[in-house]
């Protein structure tokens, strides 16, 4: 086990941001301190070949500019809020419109695009990256003064993503991470080849400004009971296809049942990534628009479903979905989520 730390640059601001290298017999990642951003990921096919499974910038300036949300940590929400605000304990709490007339990913503002405090840890067998921030009281409209902790495991091949909310009033919470992952190899195809299984009881249907309206029924969509390839969802004609710009922007309900939540598999480099979180959803994006994105590591063109992102996370915009199920958290009761994926090659 093995970490580096470097300077990858400085924002605009003028602060510098740190960028962590873990290296193990498995795998090898890249962390930063400007929003946890998991700007590299190489692990070996299954002839020992090393590349890069994960889309990135190599600036500073294409991250400050980037509207993808490459491999960053987002919060205080993950996902839409429909309308921009909610209401807790009889106050209504109005956030930035930043999608449509919607809130997304924690607003303009959010854990995604700051520097967080950084250390490191490392033994004989597990390096850790522990990133710190705090978000004051009504920061882009949230309640309660928070200390973030998200913490990064790294252990052989797997990457724990360790996170904590502390606040000092009631409010609400839900992050994720939002890796976009490609298993063909330093981007050599898009994902469509790439095979799809989740331990899900179904997915929610979603309408023209993605939020979630109800429960899905309809099996060519998705079906719980096999794998499937990306290209037969991505390139067909369904209606909930069609209305995210061609492509999966939905949450799965996980049914728990399992120890490994899901996987995805690239038959021709072996490459298998497993997950296993303790969310009751995963929201799986595939790249729906990044053709919008000029180059991506000054390599190459962004292009439609050139990665796919697993944001493991509590149910989407649930003041106005599912209100029945919204946690709230307290001084008493901490925010915690904890998710990990298992990286392996196979002939």
């Amino acid at each position: 086990m093995n970490v580096s730390v470097s300077d990858f640059g400085k924002t605009k601001k003028g602060e510098i941001v740190k960028s962590y290298l873990i290296k193990t017999n498995i795998l090898e990642v890249e962390i930063l301190s400007y929003g946890g951003i998991i700007r590299k990921l190489l692990t070996p096919d299954k002839y020992g070949n090393w590349e890069n499974i994960v889309l990135g910038f190599n600036t500073m300036e294409k991250y400050e500019k980037n509207s993808a949300y490459f491999g960053c940590i987002v919060g205080r929400n993950a996902g839409r809020i429909g309308g921009a605000s909610f209401e807790i304990e009889n106050q209504k709490y109005n956030l930035a419109q930043n999608s449509g007339k919607n809130n997304i990913h924690g607003g303009i503002n959010g854990l995604h695009n700051r520097v967080w405090e950084s250390t490191y840890e490392v033994s004989d067998e597990t390096a850790s990256i522990t990133l710190k921030t705090f978000s004051p009281d009504l920061e882009e409209g949230f309640p309660g003064n928070i200390h973030f902790t998200v913490k990064y495991i790294i252990k052989d091949g797997e990457i724990t993503i360790d996170y904590e909310g502390i606040t000092d009033k009631t409010t609400y919470l839900n992050l994720t991470n939002h890796t976009y992952f490609n298993l063909s190899g330093n981007l050599k195809k898009n994902i469509l080849k790439q095979e799809i299984y989740l331990n899900a009881n179904g997915y929610l249907e979603v309408n023209d400004e993605t939020l979630p309206i109800q429960i899905g029924k309809d099996e060519a969509f998705y079906s719980p009971a096999e794998s499937v390839l990306f290209e037969g969802a991505l390139t067909s004609n369904h209606e909930q296809v069609k209305i995210v710009n061609g492509g999966y922007d939905h949450p799965f309900i996980l049914s728990k049942d399992r120890e490994i939540d899901g996987w995805i598999f690239d038959k021709d480099s072996g490459r298998k990534l497993e997950f296993i979180t303790d969310q009751p959803i995963v929201v799986i994006y595939t790249g729906n628009y990044l053709d919008t994105v000029d180059t991506i590591y000054d390599n190459f063109k962004g292009s439609k479903h050139l990665g796919f992102c697993l944001e493991t996370q509590d149910i989407p915009d649930i003041f106005n979905y599912s209100p029945e199920n919204i946690k709230l958290y307290t001084p008493e009761i901490p925010y915690r989520q904890k998710t990990t994926f298992k990286f392996s090659a196979s002939k």
